[in-house]
């Protein structure tokens, strides 16, 4: 993937980008230190190509943004605003450090306050059917998922919440669950002929895990 100009010469000093500091962890008492990449696959390790990637991806990150105001502003200017949910989101990172971590940004003028932020709630996609249905009082749909509205209108700003990522449910050699909270992170298999082992992280004594 290569930005287009003139975003791409908005980061074209890959120098001035900071790699990750998790690429330089041998991962020596991690279960999980054979299913990475960087045993097999040496750029991953190499912090001068990291770099040249972030660079590139912030310039990606930075012409998406323009492109997504662009279409906000036309459906402003064709008076298409109102009684509108807007929902931008992503599904993965690029392998930056933070892959399961993505955008979500949801606009609805008049039910949700312009400005709003909640920035520390691990939530899924899973709870977008949900959060759709609620602010269109459709009733409760049943579903795995959460509406996010008492998040966003502040009601739940007390609740914990978790998020669920799956990888690879069909390889033995790699954890294929994550589960998240704000400060834990689980990581288990979900095949009973699994050749790994669970690994439970604390977030905030070892933020590099993120």
């Amino acid at each position: 993937m290569t930005p287009s100009e003139p975003f791409a010469s908005m980061y074209g000093d890959p120098s001035d980008m900071q790699p990750p500091t998790s690429i330089s962890d041998p991962m020596e008492n991690s279960p999980y230190r054979q299913g990475n990449r960087r045993l097999n696959f040496t750029q991953y390790a190499d912090p001068q190509k990291i770099k040249y990637m972030i660079s590139n991806y912030y310039a990606l990150v930075k012409e998406i943004d323009e492109w997504v105001g662009e279409i906000l502003d036309l459906i402003d200017r064709l008076d298409l605003t109102t009684n509108k949910m807007l929902i931008f989101t992503s599904d993965h990172g690029e392998m930056l450090g933070k892959s399961v971590r993505v955008p979500l940004l949801i606009r609805f003028p008049g039910r949700i306050k312009p400005g709003t932020v909640v920035a520390d709630k691990p939530v899924s996609h899973i709870d977008l059917f949900v959060t759709i249905f609620d602010y269109l009082d459709l009733g409760k749909y049943v579903s795995d998922g959460e509406s996010l509205r008492k998040f966003i209108d502040g009601s739940g700003k007390d609740e914990e919440t978790f998020a669920v990522s799956e990888w690879r449910p069909d390889h033995v050699g790699v954890p294929n669950l994550m589960i998240r909270s704000k400060r834990w992170k689980f990581m288990c298999p979900c095949l009973a002929n699994s050749t790994v082992m669970n690994a439970l992280y604390d977030l905030e004594n070892d933020p590099i895990t993120n």
